[in-house]
């Protein structure tokens, strides 16, 4: 027998069925279960803190492309240099992306909130490939956005 076909044997002798935490039993299994709650509001708030800066990161990029249009305006330049409406796309993915990360954070701190009284140890990775991703394709676009200025 295999390693992970033992570990496996040991999970399914255990007795893996969650309980509420007897929190008026014993005042430090409530004072545990009250920071665990805080914690659960701690990272619903920064959830909303990088959605918020994700708005504000939209704002400033639909800002900073209509600062280079005046520039170029001021200066004599001609529109053949621009490029397209390619930082409104940028801007609208990050408005897009900070309103369903929101969302998300939400049913989040609701489904944490719902385990915490019930008992039970259950972990997701979809909040953080999330933000891995978008940090990835926010990049990306950027990027594109800002070597097409120099191709082109």
């Amino acid at each position: 027998m295999g390693f992970f076909e033992k570990v496996k044997a040991e999970l399914d002798n255990q007795e893996l069925e969650s309980k509420p935490p007897a929190i008026k039993d014993d005042d430090r299994i409530f004072l545990a279960w009250h920071r665990t709650h805080m914690a659960n509001e701690r990272t619903f708030l920064s959830w909303s803190r990088t959605s918020i800066s994700l708005l504000a990161f939209g704002f400033v990029i639909e800002k900073f492309e209509i600062f280079l249009r005046h520039l170029l305006a001021f200066e004599g330049g001609t529109e053949a240099h621009n490029h397209g409406n390619s930082a409104i796309y940028l801007s609208l993915f990050c408005f897009l992306l900070a309103g369903f990360m929101i969302v998300v954070s939400g049913f989040r701190f609701i489904q944490a909130r719902r385990h915490i009284n019930r008992g039970e140890a259950v972990f997701s990775a979809f909040p953080d490939l999330l933000v891995v991703v978008s940090v990835a394709v926010i990049i990306g676009l950027a990027l594109m956005l800002g070597l097409q200025r120099y191709i082109w």
